[in-house]
């Protein structure tokens, strides 16, 4: 296969229960691997960081979806 045939996958941010489960992976290591558990803080600083957004984003979601919801029960009562 050549080269210019490879197609890559399009990004996706992972969602929050993804985010969680690297933190628990992370927290296996530090607890595996006494001796590197230095190397871990800027790794689990960085997933919270990533875990508040991806939280801030899935209430976004959330709270749109509960707007589009109602707009459209508002639009079907003006209707009948």
């Amino acid at each position: 296969m050549a080269a210019g045939n490879i197609k890559a996958k399009p990004f996706r941010r992972p969602d929050a229960a993804e985010i969680e489960g690297f933190l628990d992976y992370v927290a296996g290591l530090m607890e595996r691997n006494p001796r590197e558990r230095h190397l871990m803080p800027p790794i689990w600083r960085a997933l919270e960081r990533e875990l508040l957004a991806a939280r801030n984003a899935e209430a976004i979601y959330d709270a749109a979806r509960l707007r589009l919801t109602r707009s459209r029960d508002q639009t079907a009562t003006l209707s009948s």
